[in-house]
């Protein structure tokens, strides 16, 4: 699936907590789709994500397996912090684009990683280590 016809297929689909399919996904659930449909890649399962555990216990988890980056690039995460601590992610879809699912009632959308840090402390851009 190339990256564009993934996003016409989420693009508006509901935000659902801990959910991982093309019918609702939480914003982690969207990165995983994105991995496995456009790159090809399974990401290292999480144990206990789809069970509710919080985001950054899934985050720390899941950490070990990406590589900061300076600047952002097409098919990177992006990472966005309350203070220290990573609340929410996305996948930069163009070094200017934020492919994300946010929140309780939400849905997919993509916005400017600078409009997002005006609900975000900072964002930090990641690439998986098999990339």
């Amino acid at each position: 699936m190339t990256q564009s016809e993934f996003i016409r297929l989420v693009n508006g689909k509901p935000w659902a907590n801990r959910a991982c399919s093309f019918d609702a996904m939480d914003c982690w659930g969207l990165v995983v789709l994105y991995y496995r449909h456009v790159l090809g890649l399974e990401l290292h399962h999480v144990a206990g994500y789809e069970s509710g555990a919080d985001f950054i216990t899934c985050y720390e988890q899941e950490a070990d397996h990406w590589r900061t980056v300076p600047v952002a690039a097409a098919g990177c995460i992006a990472v966005f912090y309350r203070g220290d601590s990573p609340s929410h992610i996305g996948i930069m879809t163009s070094p200017v684009k934020c492919l994300h699912s946010r929140g309780e009632f939400g849905f997919v959308r993509s916005d400017s990683p600078v409009a997002l840090l005006k609900i975000y402390s900072r964002v930090e851009y990641m690439v998986h280590a098999s990339i």
